[in-house]
C-alpha cells in the first residue's frame, strides 16, 4: 500500500465515522470501505499470518474499519 492510497482510505474512514448519518447508513458505508480494500489488496477471508506480516498497515486498516461498525 502507498502513502497515497492510505491516506486515501484513511480520509475515507474519516469522512465515515465523522458524518451525521444514522449508524446503520455508516455501516453500510463501513463494510463498503471493507470490501473495497478485500479486493485491492486480496485480503484473505481467514487469518493468514503470512499476509499479515507482509501487509501489516493494510490488515490495521482492515481492522480499524471492522472495528468501527456497530454490528
Amino acid at each position: 500500500m502507498t502513502f497515497g492510497e492510505m491516506l486515501t482510505y484513511t480520509n475515507r474512514l474519516k469522512e465515515i465515522i465523522c458524518s451525521n448519518a444514522p449508524q446503520f447508513i455508516r455501516d453500510r458505508r463501513l463494510a463498503n470501505l471493507m470490501t473495497d480494500l478485500e479486493r485491492s489488496y486480496g485480503i484473505p477471508a481467514l487469518r493468514n499470518e503470512e499476509f499479515e506480516k507482509e501487509n501489516p498497515f493494510v490488515k490495521q486498516l482492515y481492522r480499524t474499519v471492522s472495528e468501527e461498525r456497530s454490528i
